[in-house]
Order: structure tokens, then C-alpha cells, then sequence
């Protein structure tokens, strides 16, 4: 999503994994075994918790058939 003065961002750039699966749409553990499991996802831990990046959950949906 693309950030511009009409409409703020509603999706942060590092996201919780609850954050994460309602980003795209898919249940928790569709996202675990599908995107994280596989690689196309990789979970970054940080001093908050683990947290996932959104541009590489875009990605991954981009090339979900790759």
C-alpha cells in the first residue's frame, strides 16, 4: 500500500505475525507453513518480539506460483 495525504498507511513496514497473515488475507497458519516455513518469508527477531517485513510479504504474494 502506498502512503499519501488522503489515506495514511494502515499497514506498518514490520509487522506482528497476527499483523502479518491479516495483511494478506490468509489464516496463521496458512501464512506459518506457506510463506515463513518455505523461505519466501523470513522472520526478523528485534528487541519488540519477532516481527516480519512487509515489502517480503509482498513479494512473496507477487510470485506465490513461482
Amino acid at each position: 500500500m502506498t502512503t499519501n495525504t488522503e489515506h495514511p498507511q494502515l499497514w506498518p513496514k514490520w509487522m506482528k505475525r497476527n499483523q502479518a497473515h491479516q495483511y494478506i488475507s490468509v489464516a496463521d497458519n496458512t501464512f506459518i507453513n506457506r510463506y515463513v516455513k518455505t523461505g519466501k518469508v523470513k522472520a526478523y527477531p528485534t528487541e519488540h518480539g519477532i516481527r516480519y517485513d512487509r515489502d517480503e510479504i509482498d513479494e512473496a504474494v507477487r510470485h506465490y506460483y513461482d
